[in-house]
């Protein structure tokens, strides 16, 4: 067919062909993306949607990545056995050239098929898309990397390259110019060119070179709502991962008691394990309806508005003053405070994890106060529900006040987490803030509660 031409060293094979890179039977599909794994627009959106739910899953496992890594992952229904997610979008864009992202990622795919023993693979042009890496250099570059692998291979391998026809009207001829063109880039590859050939097995006429219409990107969204989707995404996944794994553990439980005259924790447990489907299933389909729209409106705060309302999410026992002191300057401020005090019964009968996130969700500011305790675990996802607020506030891009309490504060012994298990996951929590943000360390009541009025003041 005109649309694709192939290049042959000895057994190995490498093709560049105009088409659509889900339809490819090779073993692993290359997808470019962020170095959070997002899979929001381009050929990682397409894979997605072929592929699906099974592939984000995976991925949201094993980010943040850095600028250049590949990430493995599951195909999903796809018939490829990997995807390998090639990053390149990240924080340190400007320090590293496109150039050296796009021969990086390409070499490291190819020796992953040696680890793998694997004999085939398909790319796109890496980073041509949100990345706007320029679609000619990329796929010249790629070709030169992939050739001289194939120059040096003992193992046969298939490489096709999947490029794409932009706007939809690029003809016969017009294939063939472009491989004209890009044969001259990269001599290289012309003394293994094959001949072209037409579904009748007939040869084509090579005609006068033209360039390929310049890349473009496809979507116009702002960096800040892309980079805020891209956050809500990937937490919304590690959110259903929980979900799915706190699942398991209730299952489990519930066989244990199967064979066993145990009516009423069988009754807690099933309920718990409603909760848990209820708010999983809630976050997959606002994770669907991400997914299916290019653009998102953050739900912040309207800093214009007169009265804003903040939400305190703390533990209670260690905490009992400092909530106070905290409440007492919100409404200094002249804000709307929200709160665990404020919920009362709940006449929908929401699980209790669901109301929290929906609390968090109505208020325009987070504030959040770490002490030295976890709190209550709700059993449905196995999580504190302070650390439920505290995930809702950070993947929904919510202005955050943080603070921790300081090593060296005064404390009760009695108010310290005794258990070994919540003791883990109120360390891991910290560690996580102190690691992404920068929190205010606090001692006293005084101290904490003065910090809070100035902060306030500056949204």
């Amino acid at each position: 067919m005109g649309d694709k031409r192939t290049y042959q060293f000895e057994k190995s094979s490498l093709t560049l062909e105009f088409g659509d890179i889900t339809t490819s039977k090779a073993q692993v599909l290359v997808s470019s993306d962020d170095y959070y794994l997002s899979m929001g627009g381009g050929v990682s959106r397409s894979l997605l949607k072929a592929g699906g739910n099974a592939i984000a899953l995976d991925a949201a496992k094993k980010v943040p990545a850095a600028l250049g890594d590949v990430v493995v992952t599951t195909a999903g229904t796809l018939p490829a056995q990997y995807i390998f997610h090639v990053i390149t979008i990240g924080p340190n864009n400007s320090k590293v050239s496109p150039q050296e992202i796009v021969k990086q990622t390409t070499k490291r795919c190819m020796q992953m098929l040696d680890t793998l023993q694997l004999c085939s693979i398909a790319f796109p042009a890496i980073g041509a898309g949100l990345a706007d890496f320029s679609y000619e250099d990329v796929a010249a570059q790629m070709s030169e990397v992939i050739a001289d692998d194939l120059l040096k291979r003992q193992t046969p391998v298939e490489v096709t390259i999947y490029l794409f026809d932009r706007f939809g009207e690029m003809r016969e001829m017009d294939f063939i110019r472009f491989f004209e063109e890009f044969a001259a880039r990269v001599p290289r590859l012309a003394s293994h060119a094959q001949p072209p050939v037409r579904e009748d097995n007939t040869s084509i006429a090579e005609g006068p070179s033209l360039s390929l219409p310049a890349a473009s990107m496809s979507e116009d969204v702002s960096k800040t709502n892309q980079e805020l989707k891209m956050h809500r995404v990937h937490n919304l996944r590690k959110l259903i991962n929980a979900l799915e794994e706190q699942r398991y553990k209730l299952e489990e439980r519930l066989i244990g008691l199967i064979n066993a005259e145990e009516d009423q924790e069988m009754k807690k447990l099933r309920q718990k394990l409603h909760e848990n489907e209820e708010l999983r299933l809630g976050y997959l389909n606002e994770l669907k309806t991400l997914s299916e729209n290019d653009s998102l409106i953050p739900e912040t705060a309207e800093l214009g508005k007169k009265h804003l309302s903040v939400f305190l999410s703390s533990t209670y026992k260690d905490l009992i003053d400092h909530r106070n002191a905290v409440k007492d300057q919100i409404i200094r401020r002249d804000m709307l405070f929200r709160g665990m005090e404020h919920f009362g019964a709940d006449p929908g009968r929401l699980a209790p994890a669901t109301k929290i996130v929906d609390e968090v969700r109505k208020a325009d500011v987070y504030l959040g106060i770490f002490g030295v305790r976890y709190g209550y675990v709700d059993q449905a996802t196995g999580l504190s529900m302070t650390e439920l607020e505290f995930n809702e506030a950070e993947s929904s891009g919510k202005p955050m006040l943080l603070y921790v309490i300081r090593d060296d504060a005064p404390i009760k012994v009695s108010d310290i987490e005794s258990d070994p298990n919540s003791k883990v996951k109120l360390d891991n929590l910290k560690a996580r803030i102190l690691k992404r943000y920068v929190p205010y360390l606090f001692d006293t009541t005084d101290n904490l509660a003065t910090q809070v009025y100035e902060d306030l003041g500056k949204i």
